[in-house]
């Protein structure tokens, strides 16, 4: 290999490998702040989340990585995101505003403008590895219901959205729709991920099949990231 570096563990194994486009680095992309979201109120007793949108230019959907953290210091903020063709929409219990990094699969990047650390290039001359570019260094994963905390950092959550049940009421009632969200403390260094009622707007039946047939069940654990990362 004449470009690039290459690091190894103890046992021999490449952990590092800059010609290697098999295994993916990610580094930030774009980041902000979003909007004030919009609340939906509440129907049947049962809160709807508010939402906000952003756009990200250049974002390509199914690759990009969108981190996320309420802002403020209220307790017990809770979150969802839906990735969209051009950037994402945060699901939130609270009417904050939400800071974000995206972060893409490292191709080529800009020169550093410091005099600290090193530079990584390709074979092809393009950096590959900048000191000055935040990288997604993972702090936790949860599979499920779970907890990373940090004291003191602050912390941001991988956007995620996976709905775990939706039920169904007798006409004109409306049942409830479940997911798992994210959940910070008033200090954003403490990140839960568990289930929540996100919506009263569940299905209304019209006869016991239809009450049978309209609530779904998904046993399944959803996994999310923690980052510590710096506010943008």
């Amino acid at each position: 290999m004449a470009y690039g570096i290459q690091v190894y563990s103890a046992n021999g194994a490449l952990q590092i490998d800059s010609s290697d486009s098999s295994h993916i680095l990610y580094q930030a992309y774009a980041s902000g702040t979003t909007g004030t979201p919009t609340s939906a109120g509440y129907t049947g007793g049962t809160l709807n989340y508010g939402f906000t949108n952003a756009t990200v230019s250049g974002f390509t959907r199914g690759e990009d990585l969108v981190f996320i953290q309420p802002s403020g210091t209220t307790a017990n903020v809770r979150a969802f995101v839906y990735i969209t063709a051009t950037g994402f929409s945060v699901r939130t219990s609270h009417l904050v505003t939400y800071k974000y990094h995206v972060f893409k699969k490292v191709t080529s990047l800009p020169d550093p403008t410091s005099n600290y650390s090193f530079v990584v290039q390709d074979a092809s001359g393009n950096t590959v590895y900048n000191p000055d570019v935040l990288s997604a260094r993972i702090k936790g994963r949860m599979t499920g219901t779970g907890s990373t905390s940090l004291s003191g950092k602050s912390l941001y959550g991988l956007a995620n959205l996976k709905y775990s049940r939706i039920t169904a009421s007798m006409a004109p009632r409306r049942g409830r729709i479940w997911g798992w969200v994210l959940k910070w403390n008033g200090n954003r260094d403490q990140i839960s991920y568990e289930q929540a009622a996100v919506s009263g707007q569940g299905y209304a039946a019209s006869s016991e099949f239809d009450l049978a047939a309209a609530t779904y069940f998904d046993s399944t654990l959803p996994t999310v990231l923690v980052i510590e990362a710096p506010d943008p």
